[in-house]
């Protein structure tokens, strides 16, 4: 009986902590999370596809010497800190489509040594604003 309980604590705690883990956003591809619409992107010929244009916000990510980085963890939230979205990218942009507000994005990446940045943002009335995120930590590419 000790063992069943065991079994079922132990599935139990790995279903818990599948659920912490944020989702990895595929590339180049649109996933919407509620609200939000949210792509990861920014390498080879993708990152030129005139329909990445349409989204307001484009979350730059870049070390010390301006170089883009990639491998970021973001946590989006609204005005009143509630968290719309959490997840992973593995390019060096993020590119946003959310309702008229105030936002703020943590972003992580695991070659910084200064800890998370945070930057605060609001979709434009009209075309695409760039919300720049440097990880000064990070050394420029020789």
């Amino acid at each position: 009986m000790k063992i069943h309980y065991l079994a079922v604590g132990a599935a139990v705690a790995s279903m818990l902590a599948l659920g912490a883990q944020a989702a990895v956003l595929p590339m180049d591809a649109p996933v919407s999370m509620g609200a939000v619409t949210a792509v990861c992107t920014g390498v080879g010929s993708a990152k030129d596809d005139p329909k990445f244009a349409a989204y307001p916000i484009k979350l730059e990510f870049s070390n010390a010497g301006g170089q883009f980085v990639s491998n970021e963890h973001v946590k989006l939230m609204n005005v009143t800190g509630a968290v719309l979205a959490e997840f992973d990218c593995m390019g060096p942009w993020v590119l946003l489509q959310l309702p008229k507000g105030t936002y703020s994005a943590t972003v992580t990446q695991p070659d910084a040594t200064r800890g998370p940045r945070t930057v605060k943002f609001e979709p434009p009335q009209t075309g695409q604003k760039r919300v720049g995120i440097e990880f000064p930590s990070i050394a420029p590419n020789q």
